[in-house]
């Protein structure tokens, strides 16, 4: 999902070592943080050697949501277990929803196609920066990478490419999830363990999932994984309400 997606990976990955793991909230959040990094590294590697990375764009967006990643990570030691989780399942309700139906696809489908190579260097610095501060935030705070915010406002912001927007957000992603694996760690909510075995699979998934977006339609794969987001975000609200 990772590669395919130019998401992080931590929509799939956080509610999953909750749920069949059984590992609390902080733990979960901060074990798949530290999962992010490489996976989305790999995945970026395809999207660049394709062209399709903007490295200078990442970095306008990558350094304020280095500010953002701190303070949402160390956000979380204040929030209940309980709290941090059915707030993680109204987020992958949401991401659920956007997938099965394509509301969000919809419309950047429609902005990348109006767009023109003029347009994408007339984007605003204040809204990067914001992008930046507010995808950080929802990294740390959720263990997430924060690919399903930044792809479609990168496609209307700085009026990318769909593809495009996948590997810049994947290079986003790998740069947030260092200070925020960083400050999960001193608060302890790493397990280096279980971050290590995983790695084993995800990085070559996630360069897998990478080579097969760049070759084939992804619509119905979403709407399948839209529909397994739904059913785990049902889960989720049971298991914390139990």
């Amino acid at each position: 999902m990772s590669g395919a997606f130019g998401i992080g990976g931590g929509v799939v990955c956080t509610p999953l070592l909750r749920l069949f793991l059984g590992l609390s909230a902080h733990i979960a959040v901060g074990t798949t943080i530290a999962i992010i990094i490489p996976t989305s590294c790999t995945g970026a590697v395809n999207y660049f050697r394709k062209g399709l990375v903007d490295f200078k764009l990442a970095l306008a967006i990558a350094i304020p949501a280095v500010l953002g990643v701190c303070l949402g990570a160390y956000a979380t030691n204040f929030i209940s277990g309980n709290v941090l989780m059915i707030s993680f399942a109204c987020l992958v309700t949401f991401v659920g929803v956007d997938l099965t139906f394509g509301l969000l696809a919809r419309l950047t489908h429609n902005a990348s196609e109006e767009s023109t190579p003029a347009d994408k260097a007339r984007y605003s610095k204040t809204k990067l920066a914001l992008l930046g501060i507010t995808t950080g935030l929802m990294a740390g705070f959720f263990g997430v990478g924060g690919g399903f915010i930044l792809i479609p406002a990168l496609v209307y912001i700085a009026k990318m490419s769909l593809k495009e927007a996948f590997g810049t957000s994947l290079c986003v992603v790998s740069i947030v999830s260092i200070p925020g694996t960083i400050t999960h760690a001193l608060l302890g909510h790493v397990d280096y363990w279980l971050m290590l075995v995983m790695m084993l699979t995800t990085v070559p998934a996630s360069f897998l999932g990478s080579a097969i977006a760049l070759k084939t339609k992804d619509s119905v794969l979403k709407k399948a994984f839209g529909i397994i987001m739904l059913l785990v975000a049902i889960s989720m609200f049971l298991k914390e309400a139990s």
